[in-house]
């Protein structure tokens, strides 16, 4: 095992001490006391269901983050890529593509979309998971985000290997709410949100909720074309309907839309002096569609409740991207970008639609000394077509025309057992089914010089049992320790699109991974409430995990099996300094192996890659009264420097990326219902990748990878209206 890498503690120190010398500045004798809002978890009071009863966040026996609703507004979490910065042990390696974004926990997960639904840590919105290849979508009228670390199989269903994000929507209210927010900012940035809320009848309630995004380009493309890079808009809409017949029961109906039209980059030269910048002769328009529908249906029967969720998931997506971006060809080939000025010719273009169906019932209830139980079951189907098209010159021309299909069901269970007033036993498991088929038609266009047209069809069939067994101990009132043993899983199957076929084989197939966890961690409060912290430590062994390997000879990834091994620390921090000044953090250490492979371009001993050994936050929030212009109000600062250290960015641990801080800052000023507040993203306009592939070797030695930048410093301003 190679030894944890050193962080920066001069520069973190410097940053973070100077947002909390600068913040402390403003406090007073006469201090507003801090709202709930601003504090990341209150641990004493805070119920949720993250293990589908309703119980206290400080006896949740494995590693949880819940982020707030208006602390995620406050903290700017828009989406995934956000949420992923700020939660520790939640890893995302961004490609520049939204439909190829998804999450990674504590150095477990696949990393790239390469088959149907091959992922680790599904997103549920409302209880409903969303399609693989387009989890990546805005955070926007949100209740809560719980991030649960650690095998969620039991209880989460397929493929939550490494855990599961639990996004829970705001629900209707009964009595009337309207809410505005505008933001304006650097670079084109614009962004409109609005609520409606508020009663039909005295049984029925609605809710509206609408978000207007836009954006320009921020990496400049110096092509004959121009333009810039990473220019997109947004329209997300919700509406939510909530009839309560009885106090004993509630029908929630959900319908949800969104519409992305981005043109993204897909990788800019990783060492370019000039970073970033980019050279791509084609428009690279990235257009995406989502439309969700979901019901759910809940019901006391006194001695237990029963609740029902259907879910219908659709997206359609169309691509075109530019496989030689010119300065990355130069620095592979050594010639000038210009050569690579040819709008016909290394291009693909991507165009899927996928529809997927699900169903739980579940019931859960209280045993008479105080334990809980849940049960139920869940079915599942996803139909996929994918249309390809590769102009790639040299290497592959042709048309990929791919369906896949996913059934499953599963039945699950999980009773906590009350020992003595402090001891719980519990106990969980998970019988899993799936059958997934395939068919693959591949038609060469290049005349039979780069291969030959070939089809193949198969199917096959997977079976599990997944489980959980744990205990929580309460060492005082305030303070509960855990241990958990767990085991995730997540389904074999077949690669998205196959370069094998067109030169005679059948389409990839990979086997099921499954990870063994065992974890033991702390969380409580302390000094009278105003110390809440969480920690945790883990051990994971996975078998079978899905590495994607980038092959530079077809410029495709390729789903390999190998085994891993990653074990670490979370910890998560805050405190109530004075009644209005609030400190918070949080660290991740983590080291990962993979300790076998199936491809011998990956040597054991190598990291898992996107899996940083050091990540942490730090912030400081500040409230106080404060007179402007005469009229008073309440003053709220905020500053947050999150830190992400070096990691690897392939299997085969080619090239690495940098560690990198941001600092964001948010000023506001409050009177009534209205707040007025600006603020700074990346305040120090710090300049890194947030991942990066490798495109092929370099003529000098070594490696020529494209990269997907950071955001670039944005200021802005905003106005939030609550009536």
């Amino acid at each position: 095992m190679q030894t944890p890498k050193k962080f920066r503690p001069a520069y973190t120190c410097l940053t973070s001490g100077t947002a909390i010398a600068v913040l402390s500045w403003f406090s007073s004798p006469v201090l507003a006391q801090a709202t709930e809002e601003a504090i990341p978890f209150d641990l004493g009071t805070l119920v949720l269901d993250a293990r589908k009863v309703d119980e206290p966040l400080q006896r949740v026996p494995f590693g949880i983050s819940v982020l707030g609703g208006e602390a995620a507004d406050t903290r700017r979490v828009d989406d995934p890529v956000d949420l992923a910065r700020t939660t520790p042990g939640l890893n995302l390696g961004d490609t520049g593509l939204r439909g190829s974004n998804i999450p990674n926990i504590r150095g477990v997960g696949s990393f790239l979309p390469q088959s149907p639904d091959d992922a680790s840590t599904p997103v549920f919105v409302d209880g409903i998971p969303l399609a693989v290849r387009a989890q990546d979508r805005a955070l926007f009228d949100v209740e809560r985000i719980d991030v649960l670390r650690g095998p969620q199989n039991t209880l989460y269903g397929r493929n939550a290997q490494a855990g599961a994000i639990n996004v829970t929507t705001a629900d209707p209210t009964f009595a009337p709410e309207y809410r505005l927010n505008l933001e304006v900012g650097e670079d084109g940035y614009g962004r409109v949100r609005a609520v409606a809320s508020g009663p039909l009848s005295d049984t029925f309630a609605y809710r509206f909720a609408g978000q207007l995004r836009t954006q320009d380009g921020n990496i400049p493309n110096l092509s004959s074309i121009g333009g810039a890079l990473r220019e997109n808009d947004q329209v997300n809409i919700a509406a939510k309907f909530l009839w309560r017949p009885s106090a004993l029961t509630d029908v929630r109906l959900t319908l949800r839309y969104g519409k992305y039209e981005e043109t993204p980059t897909q990788g800019v030269l990783l060492d370019d002096l000039n970073f970033p910048r980019s050279a791509v002769d084609v428009d690279t328009p990235y257009d995406l569609e989502t439309l969700g529908l979901g019901l759910t249906v809940e019901h006391d029967f006194g001695g237990f409740r029963f609740t029902s969720i259907t879910g219908v998931q659709g997206y359609d997506s169309f691509y075109r991207s530019d496989d030689t971006d010119g300065f990355i060809f130069e620095a592979r080939t050594g010639q000038p970008p210009a050569a690579f000025e040819d709008p016909d010719a290394d291009f693909r273009v991507i165009e899927d639609d996928d529809i997927q169906y699900s169903q739980e019932f579940r019931f859960d209830g209280a045993f008479a000394n105080g334990g809980t139980w849940v049960a139920g079951v869940n079915a599942f189907r996803a139909d996929l077509d994918l249309d390809l098209t590769f102009n790639a010159d040299g290497i592959i021309q042709g048309d990929f025309d791919n369906s896949f299909t996913t059934e499953g069901i599963g039945v699950f269970g999980e009773v906590t057992v009350p020992v003595t007033d402090r001891l719980n036993l519990i106990g969980g498991l998970r019988y899993t089914y799936e059958d997934k088929s395939f068919t693959s038609v591949f038609t060469d266009n290049s005349g039979g010089t780069l291969g030959a047209s070939g089809a193949d069809a198969s199917s096959d069939t997977f079976d599990y049992v997944t489980g959980r067994a744990g205990i929580t101990y309460d060492l005082v009132p305030d303070i509960t320790m855990f241990a958990t043993l767990a085991r995730g899983a997540k389904s074999g199957g077949f690669q998205l699109a196959d370069s094998d076929l067109s030169r005679g084989a059948s389409v990839s197939r990979y086997e099921t991974a499954f990870t063994d966890t065992a974890e033991i961690g702390l969380r409580g409060n302390a000094f009278e409430g105003q110390l809440d912290f969480a920690a945790s430590l883990f051990f994971n062994d996975t078998k079978n995990e899905h590495l994607q390997v980038f092959d530079v000879s077809t410029l495709e990834s390729v789903i390999e099996n190998a085994d891993t091994e990653t074990y670490g620390l979370e910890l998560e921090a805050g405190f109530q300094a004075t009644p209005s000044l609030r400190l918070a953090g949080a660290l991740a250490l983590l080291e990962t192996e993979i300790t076998a492979s199936d491809d011998p371009a990956v040597q054991v001993g190598n990291e898992v890659p996107f899996a940083p050994s050091v990540s942490y936050s730090l912030a400081v929030e500040h409230e106080s009264d404060m007179q402007f212009f005469g009229r008073s109000g309440v003053l709220k600062a905020r500053a947050e420097y999150q830190y992400v250290g070096r990691r690897a960015t392939d299997p085969q641990n080619r090239t690495s990326l940098e560690s990198f801080g941001v600092v964001d800052v948010r000023l506001g000023w409050q009177r009534g219902n209205t707040e007025f507040y600006a603020f700074v993203d990346n305040l120090f306009d710090e300049t890194y990748a947030e991942s990066a592939f490798v495109f092929g070797p370099s003529p000098t030695g070594g490696f020529v990878s494209g990269a997907i930048p950071g955001n670039p410093r944005r200021i802005g301003f905003g106005v939030d209206i609550r009536f």
